[in-house]
């Protein structure tokens, strides 16, 4: 199930309850999730019409990108979509998949054209950008409400 909330704040989405949160292997118990900072965390917002953000939080590895790759490509095939915002600023996590993740993001978003705008923050992907020299190739910004603003410009 992924829950979608139009308007609310970044901060709310986790701290809400409406997010997901799935053990990262099956015999893991599964945690309440105000307490397992680390598994995955998804909301979905429709701020304004033809803008979606995507905010993913706790770990992006090779176990959680097949679920991350499906949501941003359902949300890549609405018909009045004009921009799609993936914000990894919570991620705690990121492997070489979440490149991976981000790369056929963009492809998908090319071949729709429709704009992709990417909210790094300051952890863990930004640190993966920025080693492999990738950051560029994104169109970076500091915020979603910043890409939201943007993207309806």
């Amino acid at each position: 199930m992924i829950v979608s909330r139009s308007g609310m704040s970044s901060a709310a989405w986790v701290s809400v309850g409406h997010e997901i949160v799935a053990p990262r292997a099956s015999d893991d118990p599964v945690v309440g999730h105000s307490m397992c900072t680390s598994a995955l965390r998804l909301a979905v917002e429709w701020p304004v019409p033809g803008v979606v953000v995507v905010r993913i939080g706790g770990e992006i590895d090779l176990s959680t990108v097949p679920r991350l790759t499906e949501l941003i490509r359902q949300r890549l095939t609405a018909a009045a979509l004009q921009a799609i915002v993936v914000d990894v600023s919570e991620v705690s996590f990121a492997s070489s998949a979440a490149i991976e993740l981000l790369l056929h993001a963009q492809r998908r978003a090319e071949h729709r054209r429709t704009r992709l705008f990417v909210v790094p923050g300051h952890g863990a992907v930004l640190r993966l950008l920025t080693i492999t020299r990738l950051r560029e190739r994104f169109v970076c910004r500091a915020s979603a409400a910043e890409a939201v603003a943007e993207a309806r410009g």
